[in-house]
């Protein structure tokens, strides 16, 4: 018998389990007081409206994933299907969207002042990032057993928060008003439901297991859809909360907290707050660090990047190219960025970047028609070109939303950023290629 025989297929039950953990994270309890002071009342509705805007780059990325499963990420498709100037560009981005970072620090912060009001916030945040940092430094990372036991205990205090709140909720007619709905227009409720677009991604995990479960054609896409269903669902019973038991104007860009007060006993609150959400925090920090430098890695490999630079200390860290991630990380901190600006700002170099691993399906037909073939979740030629081409549009307009939030001066200096890693790809790609002929 071969070893794929003896091999245990992954289940249904099993790739829920891994598509919900990837999911269920801290970006809901960051995202939502920010989507409030956006959208109001419409911040519910945005979450749903925040599924639409997930669902088609993730199936793109379920198909690229299906075909060619395992073979170093989004790095890799985009190496490989756009180019490898396009993919050193791309990683480029990436790294500059992991400002994000300084959001899960920042959140952390936050939640620790509603436990004890009149704290040094910025002290407090910098010092997480830098436990992080040096955590990851002398290569202890979070265990995955802990950081599942994290994600159960954030999913059973949310839902708590959920059915605890509900009953303080005497009004909801607000939800069906498209005056509150939409208090800064279409344009202030998408930019919302972009944004929480960070809190549903990661259902397109799964994707990479294509050669690992039963019927990978039909499990993908129904754990996808599923498992970003029943996330959602979650998340609106969350909104509806937030914004039904305090007047709005109480807790508009405020975090779950503010409700929290209101609806737990003192003994539960603090339990919600410091066992669940601020513990949940530092994993998904800490989680981040664990697996940010392995892009570069690639890159080095592929010689956009000197070898030196991925040197690793005595515990097998490759420290520069994590102290790079932490720069970039405690810098909006250090810059006294609020948390909504530095989540607004991280989501749209996000999706800016986001875009290049989705528009790389558009070529996997062309460019390696035998991985598309006999891919088990294949999707049509037409939708190949289509979803790439809707996900721009969609991505597109998300950005356009975020202008006003963010500001000429974040803007310019990521045109600055963008402008001197286009000279460095200009100047570096002669070595690049000289290097692929060799």
């Amino acid at each position: 018998m071969s070893e794929g025989a003896n091999k245990k297929l992954l289940g249904f039950w099993d790739l829920m389990s891994i598509s919900l953990g990837q999911i269920i994270g801290t970006g809901v309890v960051v995202l939502t007081g920010i989507s409030i002071s956006m959208t109001g009342y419409g911040a519910p509705w945005a979450f749903i409206f925040a599924l639409a805007i997930v669902a088609i780059p993730t199936i793109c990325i379920a198909a690229l994933g299906s075909a060619v499963p395992s073979t170093g990420g989004n790095y890799t498709y985009v190496r490989d299907l756009l180019g490898s100037k396009t993919s050193f560009f791309y990683l480029s981005l990436l790294i500059a969207g992991q400002v994000i970072l300084a959001s899960y620090a920042i959140g952390f912060a936050e939640y620790a002042d509603a436990i004890i009001p009149g704290l040094n916030m910025k002290f407090i945040a910098a010092f997480i990032m830098v436990l992080c940092f040096l955590a990851n430094l002398l290569g202890i990372k979070t265990a995955a057993r802990f950081q599942s036991i994290m994600v159960l205990i954030l999913v059973v205090s949310l839902v708590i928060y959920i059915f605890s709140g509900l009953g303080h909720i005497k009004d909801y007619s607000h939800y069906t008003n498209s005056v509150e709905i939409f208090p800064s227009g279409f344009a202030g409720f998408f930019a919302a439901a972009f944004l929480l677009r960070l809190s549903l991604i990661g259902s397109e995990f799964v994707s990479e297991f294509g050669g690992e479960m039963e019927n990978p054609g039909k499990l993908i896409p129904l754990v996808m859809g599923l498992s970003l269903l029943m996330v959602v669902i979650l998340y609106i019973g969350i909104a509806i909360v937030a914004t039904g038991v305090l007047p709005l104007e109480e807790i508009q860009g405020k975090n779950l907290a503010a409700t929290a007060q209101v609806v737990f006993s003192p003994t539960v609150y603090y339990a919600f707050i410091g066992g669940g959400i601020m513990i949940s925090l530092v994993t998904s920090l800490n989680a981040i660090f664990a697996w940010c430098t392995r892009g570069l890695y690639m890159a080095t490999e592929d010689g956009w990047l000197p070898m030196k630079l991925a040197a690793k200390n005595k515990y097998g860290t490759p420290y520069i190219f994590l102290t790079l991630f932490f720069i970039v990380g405690i810098g909006p901190i250090l810059a006294d960025l609020s948390l909504s600006y530095v989540a607004i700002l991280g989501n749209a170099v996000g999706a800016i970047f986001g875009l290049f691993p989705v528009f790389a399906l558009y070529n996997l037909a062309s460019r390696n028609p035998e991985a598309y073939s006999n891919a088990p979740f294949k999707l049509p030629i037409w939708a190949t070109k289509l979803l790439p081409l809707m996900a721009v549009v969609i991505y597109g307009y998300g950005i356009y939303s975020s202008l006003d939030f963010i500001g000429n001066t974040g803007w310019t200096m990521l045109a600055g950023y963008v402008a001197i890693i286009l000279v460095y790809i200009h100047l570096r790609s002669p070595y690049v290629k000289a290097l692929r002929t060799d």
